[in-house]
């Protein structure tokens, strides 16, 4: 059920990923986008080879369930991918949806904590960063853990690869803080 759960977790991100990737016209959001289609596949892969492997002697109902629940998550994974399609291909943007991006004053970005960081070990309740810089953590990617939606009380490490949502200048702050260059709130 963990794997299932994570493998639902890391298609929502996906869309959402996607979305602000063709949004935003963002190659870089569009790649990550990419690199969890591949694990989504790869949890797949295992949670099909469990399901069939725990099935003797119990009901088929169960695994018949949980391999159609996989048939819906990976139909939420390949609509992310076919939506980052257009951006890592470099179709140009429709008309509209350009002018949308022109007149947003919010972003999708991406950043990675630096061992010099104040960030490095701390809590993202005390680090005020939507107070402070406009911006709001929605994933972390932790080597190869993601954390969706991170608690306040999560601890941010070196190394730590942030996704967060807020307005282009507040980002710049933030990278400031991600990398070292800024110590102070």
């Amino acid at each position: 059920m963990d794997l299932f759960l994570e493998m639902k977790d890391t298609s929502e991100l996906m869309v959402d990923l996607a979305y602000s990737s063709l949004l935003f016209y963002n190659k870089e959001i569009a790649s990550e986008v990419e690199h969890l289609g591949d694990k989504v596949e790869e949890m797949s892969g295992r949670l099909k080879r469990l399901s069939l492997e725990k099935m003797s002697g119990r009901s088929t109902d169960a695994t018949l369930m949980l391999l159609r629940m996989d048939t819906y998550v990976n139909a939420i994974a390949d609509s992310a991918m076919s939506i980052v399609d257009v951006v890592l291909r470099d179709i140009e943007p429709h008309p509209i949806l350009r002018e949308s991006i022109m007149e947003s004053d919010v972003g999708i970005f991406k950043t990675m904590i630096k061992e010099r960081s104040i960030f490095h070990c701390k809590c993202i309740k005390d680090l005020r960063l939507a107070t402070e810089t406009g911006m709001w953590i929605i994933a972390i990617r932790r080597g190869t853990k993601w954390i969706y939606g991170p608690e306040r009380d999560e601890k941010l490490m070196a190394g730590d690869t942030l996704f967060v949502k807020g307005p282009e200048e507040g980002m710049k702050k933030l990278n400031r803080l991600a990398s070292g260059k800024l110590r102070k709130l």
